[in-house]
């Protein structure tokens, strides 16, 4: 059944832009888009009631006495605090996906993309060809198909996800590090210029650079001061860090500040071994537990697990071997495997981020984790 959106905006070519937008991306939604009292008055009062009613606060205001039970509102606002914290709040100047993004939020019940906090998610392997980037990518497309706004950060030595996606400005992930270096003030300014949204992905995306220059120069500090900056820029729900399989002193930082670590093995003597090893060498130089918050992934999968397994929990999911993503170029392809999403989904859903329940990375709840 559609699901009856209701925009409440007096600006009409912004209401004309954003009820197009949803409608061809959205196509299980019935928008419809109001920018007087009067016409939106009856179209409240007609039978069978809406589901979400998103609008400016002074709309809001007026429609109250005419919406019916369990009908869900967000106002749009330019600046944070704008309806008084009457409603959930999306921000009016930004990209139409992220407000597209906040209207799915509301319409479940956790509504984490128009409540706030930043969740930070590390997909993280000891070896090489564990199918990392993949997973990464699949949780990202799932997240946002969650309502959460999703930014995918892929912190690869040697990044080639201009294959999938397309290479606007190389330079992006560079200059966002220069600035935070430099000028940490326009931080928020330069992250603005750096991100783009990727319809498909369904989540921002920073373009991958032409050189490794900055990733091997990385250091815990930077890891550190970009992730911070990151949540506090209060655009995502929820970061997702694609790293390789180094071991140096920023992966280590990058694994211990991450609310979540998705560690990928493969059914592989090399890669279970590389796994147990490095792990029990990060356990014993960490200051803190942070390997707490690690749920161990089996990737590529085919049938029955040949070798034991020695790591310290049991498995968190299973994502299978698919060999057509192989030589696959289309970023469309690699989410059309239903086994796969649902491996995917079971991740998610065992860390209590079920979809259309109340639930988080941890502790049960998206505000910002004391640290």
């Amino acid at each position: 059944m559609n699901r009856k959106i209701v925009l409440a905006i007096p600006n009409r070519e912004y209401a004309a832009r954003l009820a197009e937008y949803l409608r061809e991306t959205e196509p299980g939604w019935d928008v419809t888009a109001f920018t007087h009292e009067t016409a939106l008055r009856l179209r409240l009062q007609e039978p069978g009631g809406i589901d979400a009613l998103v609008g400016f606060p002074s709309l809001l205001k007026q429609a109250e006495s005419w919406l019916g039970a369990g009908v869900r509102k967000a106002a749009l606002v330019e600046d944070p605090g704008q309806s008084k914290r009457e409603w959930p709040e999306l921000r009016l100047y930004q990209p139409l996906p992220v407000v597209a993004a906040g209207i799915r939020g509301l319409l479940s019940e956790q509504s984490p993309a128009v409540q706030g906090g930043c969740r930070w998610l590390t997909v993280f392997s000891a070896s090489g060809g564990a199918g990392k980037t993949t997973a990464a990518l699949n949780v990202v497309r799932q997240a946002g198909e969650r309502g959460l706004r999703t930014l995918y950060l892929n912190l690869e030595t040697v990044n080639v996800t201009s294959r999938l996606f397309g290479n606007v400005e190389p330079d992006s992930l560079s200059r966002l590090l220069y600035v935070l270096q430099s000028d940490s003030g326009r931080f928020a300014e330069q992250l603005e210029r750096s991100v783009r949204h990727h319809s498909i992905l369904r989540a921002d995306i920073i373009d991958a650079p032409d050189h490794p220059g900055e990733r091997l120069a990385m250091t815990p500090e930077l890891v550190a001061s970009l992730a911070e900056r990151l949540r506090e820029s209060g655009r995502y729900d929820l970061v997702v860090a694609d790293p390789d399989c180094g071991a140096t002193p920023w992966h280590a930082a990058l694994l211990g500040l991450s609310d979540r670590v998705a560690w990928l093995v493969t059914d592989d003597w090399q890669c279970l071994g590389k796994a147990e090893k490095l792990l029990e060498f990060w356990r014993r130089e960490a200051e803190t537990g942070w390997s707490a918050n690690v749920s161990f992934v089996r990737s590529k999968t085919q049938g029955r697990w040949m070798n034991p397994w020695r790591l310290p929990s049991p498995p968190a999911a299973e994502l299978p071997y698919v060999p057509q993503w192989k030589g696959t170029d289309d970023p469309g392809r690699i989410f059309g495997s239903a086994a796969y999403s649902g491996g995917v989904d079971a991740l998610l859903d065992g860390w209590g981020w079920e979809r259309g329940r109340k639930g988080a990375l941890s502790g049960g709840s998206l505000e910002p984790a004391a640290r």
